[in-house]
């Protein structure tokens, strides 16, 4: 029976005409949740394990991040990927592995562990022991760094053809040791518009298109937040969130990959107090309500949110407030307003 927060949540959702009574009982859409290590310790594990069972989580999205993996040239430390990996697959939910960024000593010139980069067959070589290691466990699916159009994880600028050798690099070093991997293009974000490098999701597609690249991947990732807006909202201030999706899948459809799916790997919403951070109560409807949308669009699959557990513990702080659990795995609304319209079925 749904909680009485939850009810509450539904019943405003309903009067606003947000959803129809059908829709706030289950939708039948896989949902996943990104999950980050931070050094849980098993009982905390537990916990967040426990509360994505009740969400019914179908997918874990986990970072195998090389500049934290091997820190020291030759020195490689899994734990990080493995700690999430192992109670995934332990619970019956699926993988997805985001492959990305690299160690300072692979650079020399940067001490940023989110620069491109230098070498992509320095890249490749890495993403082919990630894959041996992972591929034995029955792990096959892999997102291609993060976010690649923005400068913020492609310093300075993004630059399409540069990832796209990236990308050619390391699907080939996956495909070689795992033949049945499933490639992502790195999970594409939106732009927010006024000065910048960034490049919006469909034109930094379509080069990957005009570069051969995107031709080479299972599907296309991407992370089209919109908050503090709801996601169907006319009003945003993002180019290449929720609305402009059947804009990035005609493109596809344009090119020959109509039939590859639109994967999105990040979608979620901060509470807290920070520029652009929401209520609880809207959190957990933009949530609702996303998943409720790609129950539309045969296109798109699965639905990954950003993220299970809050990063921190400073309400002012976007990053820190993306958690629809807070920092000490309590549930925010969000958290049993999904465990309560949980779709049970396989």
């Amino acid at each position: 029976m749904p909680s009485c927060a939850s009810r509450l949540l539904l019943s405003l959702l309903l009067m606003a005409g947000l959803i129809t009574s059908c829709q706030s009982q289950t939708t039948h859409v896989p949902i996943g949740m990104t999950v980050h290590y931070r050094g849980a310790d098993a009982q905390s594990l537990q916990q967040q394990f426990d509360a994505m069972a009740a969400m019914n989580v179908r997918w874990v999205r986990v970072d195998v991040d090389w500049s934290v993996i091997e820190p020291v040239q030759s020195q490689l430390d899994w734990t990080s990927a493995d700690s999430i990996v192992d109670r995934a697959l332990e619970r019956g939910m699926q993988v997805l592995l985001v492959l990305a960024f690299a160690p300072p000593w692979t650079k020399g010139e940067t001490t940023s562990n989110r620069d491109r980069p230098a070498d992509p067959a320095a890249f490749a070589n890495f993403a082919r022991v990630a894959a041996q290691r992972y591929a034995a466990r029955g792990v096959h699916n892999w997102e291609v760094w993060n976010e690649p159009n923005t400068g913020k994880f492609w310093p300075p600028n993004p630059d399409p053809a540069e990832y796209g050798r990236v990308f050619r690099a390391a699907a080939a070093a996956v495909r070689e040791v795992d033949p049945r991997a499933t490639l992502l293009i790195g999970g594409l974000s939106p732009t927010y518009g006024g000065p910048g490098p960034d490049v919006d999701p469909t034109t930094y597609l379509a080069h990957l298109y005009d570069d051969g690249a995107a031709q080479l991947a299972d599907g296309i990732a991407v992370h089209p937040y919109t908050f503090p807006s709801q996601p169907m909202d006319r009003t945003q201030r993002t180019t290449g969130g929720f609305r402009d999706l059947p804009a990035l899948h005609a493109l596809m459809t344009q090119r020959g990959d109509g039939a590859k799916k639109v994967w999105i790997t990040e979608y979620g919403a901060p509470t807290g107090t920070g520029p652009s951070a929401v209520s609880e109560q809207d959190q957990a409807a933009t949530l609702l309500l996303a998943r409720q949308q790609v129950a539309a669009w045969d296109w798109v699959g699965p639905l990954i949110y950003y993220e299970l557990v809050d990063g921190g513990t400073d309400a002012s702080e976007i990053e820190d407030n993306f958690g629809v659990l807070r920092a000490d795995n309590s549930r925010k609304l969000a958290a049993i307003a999904l465990a309560d319209t949980a779709d049970g079925s396989d």
